[in-house]
């Protein structure tokens, strides 16, 4: 039987999009947006954090901003990310005394630099934490699919985000290659963004294009015909108007960048060491991150790559998950830390 840890834990994946917070004692996990209303004329002062600032975001005066304390999967202001990460604890129920007495775990991109790193800790810190485990987020992902990371195997990971996406190969508890690209679900929003804009003279925000996406969006042709009806504001008269929207469209409006990421990961198979190359074969690729859920996106990949493609039921979840397991079993928590996947501080 594995080691178990009889420390209270806590699991938090700061995204650039959402932030997901599991404990030890809780079963479902809780998200929020991964913002900040702030003060656009007084630093430092912050009106609202994660739900209720993305609720009020763009409904108050000019004097306040939204702001997103993660960037590109690092954290990009640590006072700000603090704020974040107190709130969304808080919200979870987990009560902000909860940091004092518990471990911390943090979810962290392979691709992220030292400074990254060392701003992540700074801002589990500044929330509180006495204790922080962090590990990468690939590695996290694997254990939530019940992957034995800790085996000198080779196992293919593809993680996508809402702006950075991992192409990672684990082996022995740590990451024998990475590839790090600055791109995922914003890029695919952005798309859908432009496309409303020029092909229906539509101007909608990038938080309708996200929904529009969830909604109707797909990786692959489909016969499923459904349409939508939009508001925005007209490029033509500036006045508020509303358009019908398509499945079709949305197709039409990803292709481009599904096709771009998509060719990425292709790419960075071609320089996988032939040592891992049985080993990938037998065992497949693991596909992990919110943006992988989009309709028909496992499939297409399975179908570029001709390999077998594996995914759990929530992919979102799975890095948070996973952190929490690895921190609830000290052996594979030794082991990680052999392959230099996770380091407490």
């Amino acid at each position: 039987m594995p080691a178990i840890s009889f420390i209270n834990n806590i699991a938090v994946d700061l995204g650039s999009e959402n932030t997901r917070v599991l404990g030890d004692d809780k079963s479902e996990v809780f998200t929020c947006p991964s913002c900040v209303l702030v003060d656009a004329n007084k630093s430092g002062v912050v009106y609202a954090a994660g739900r209720e600032a993305r609720r009020m975001g763009g409904r108050t005066s000019e004097d306040t901003v939204l702001v997103n304390p993660i960037r590109y999967g690092a954290v990009a202001d640590s006072e700000l990310a603090a704020m974040l990460l107190l709130n969304a604890i808080e919200q979870s129920s987990l009560r902000r005394k909860a940091l004092d007495k518990s471990r911390l775990i943090l979810t962290v991109p392979e691709g992220a630099t030292r400074v990254e790193r060392a701003a992540l800790v700074n801002c589990a810190q500044m929330a509180g934490a006495k204790r922080v485990m962090v590990i990468k987020s690939p590695v996290a992902a694997a254990i939530s699919l019940k992957k034995r990371v800790e085996k000198a195997e080779g196992q293919l990971v593809v993680s996508i985000g809402a702006q950075v996406s991992e192409i990672s190969i684990l082996s022995a508890g740590g990451i024998a290659m990475n590839r790090h690209i600055k791109g995922g679900g914003a890029a695919f929003d952005a798309a859908i963004v432009e496309y409303v804009r020029k092909t229906h003279g539509l101007v909608i925000s990038q938080d309708v294009a996200g929904e529009l996406k969830r909604a109707l969006g797909s990786a692959v042709p489909t016969d499923k015909a459904v349409s939508q009806l939009l508001s925005g504001r007209s490029i033509r008269t500036g006045r508020p108007t509303t358009v019908e929207v398509s499945t079709q469209d949305i197709y039409n409006a990803l292709e481009q960048p599904i096709a771009a990421l998509v060719g990425n990961i292709c790419d960075a198979l071609f320089n996988v060491p032939s040592e891992f190359s049985s080993d990938i074969l037998k065992g497949g690729l693991c596909l992990t991150g919110g943006e992988t859920e989009l309709h028909g996106f496992a499939q297409r990949l399975q179908d570029e790559t001709q390999l077998d493609v594996s995914q759990s039921d929530e992919p979102r979840f799975d890095a948070v998950r996973g952190a929490l397991r690895a921190a609830s079993d000290d052996r594979l928590s030794r082991a990680l830390s052999a392959g230099y996947s996770v380091y407490e501080i």
